[in-house]
């Protein structure tokens, strides 16, 4: 502790005493110590100082939401089915059975042989010997041309697949009898015809050959000839395709051979169908 000098405690029992309030005697409590007049007096400090409150923390703002996905968004927005539809919808698979049960199967129309040979004929044919026949690079096949030259089917089968190179260059094909001489293989403006053995299939190649001789040039089918179906038939009433699609003698042996020529003999010259004009 500190001690208080004696010219202090003086001064502060005179002053005391001028106040009024006592301090003339020795045991009596020496009064705290007065500043001097004119000195200036500091505030005591606490001895401890109270801790300032901790500041309230400052209200943050929450982020916005991410946004939504497209196909989120989209959900969400998008008109719900009303009540009413679903028992409507619940029903439809089972009148679905119910309708297709109803309908008969499309019948599958199958290509006949002269619709074949109409195709095959436009795509092999028509550019040398014209869409209807006419002839142009090859020879005109309409207006009974075809069958003057080939009054046997058998024989323009082979020539169409041997072509003019098959029969040789110069040398004659067809009916020797022929209105004008016997057509020569290679003189036809100098042109050949292209042999079709080996492009098309014997299929095909009955097809296009019935084309142009029963549409181009106006060939008729009578008597046996003709199947139920249209199919052309042989002397003894059977088909000239078999089965597997291949090119059949009367007795089931292969028409052509490898070479695409006739396996049987056909007597040339025998006069076409009565009223039926016949070259290529």
């Amino acid at each position: 502790m500190t001690e208080v000098p004696e010219h202090l405690l003086k001064r502060s029992r005179d002053r005391r005493a001028a106040l009024g309030l006592g301090g003339e005697g020795g045991g009596e409590a020496a009064a705290p110590a007065q500043p001097a007049a004119g000195a200036e007096v500091e505030p005591a400090t606490p001895a401890a100082a109270a801790k300032p409150a901790a500041a309230a923390p400052a209200e943050v703002e929450p982020a916005p939401p991410a946004p939504l996905p497209p196909y989120v968004e989209a959900a969400l927005t998008r008109k719900r089915i009303p009540f009413w539809a679903m028992p409507v919808l619940a029903i439809l698979p089972v009148w679905a059975i119910l309708y297709a049960g109803s309908l008969s199967p499309a019948k599958v129309g199958q290509v006949s042989q002269l619709d074949l040979g109409a195709q095959v004929y436009a795509a092999r044919c028509a550019s040398c010997h014209g869409g209807g026949g006419g002839g142009g690079v090859g020879r005109p096949l309409a207006g009974g041309e075809v069958l003057k030259t080939f009054p046997d089917i058998e024989s323009m089968l082979e020539f169409v697949a041997i072509g003019s190179d098959g029969i040789g260059i110069g040398n004659g094909y067809g009916d020797p009898n022929r209105e004008g001489g016997q057509h020569i293989a290679g003189s036809y403006n100098g042109n050949k015809m292209p042999a079709f053995g080996d492009v098309l299939t014997d299929t095909e190649l009955f097809a296009v050959v019935r084309h142009e001789r029963e549409t181009l040039s106006g060939e008729k089918l009578e008597g046996q000839a003709a199947g139920p179906d249209g199919t052309r038939l042989t002397s003894n009433g059977k088909p000239y395709l078999d089965a597997a699609g291949q090119l059949v003698t009367p007795d089931g042996q292969p028409l052509l051979d490898a070479s695409g020529k006739l396996t049987i003999e056909i007597a040339q010259g025998s006069p076409a169908e009565p009223g039926q004009p016949s070259g290529r």
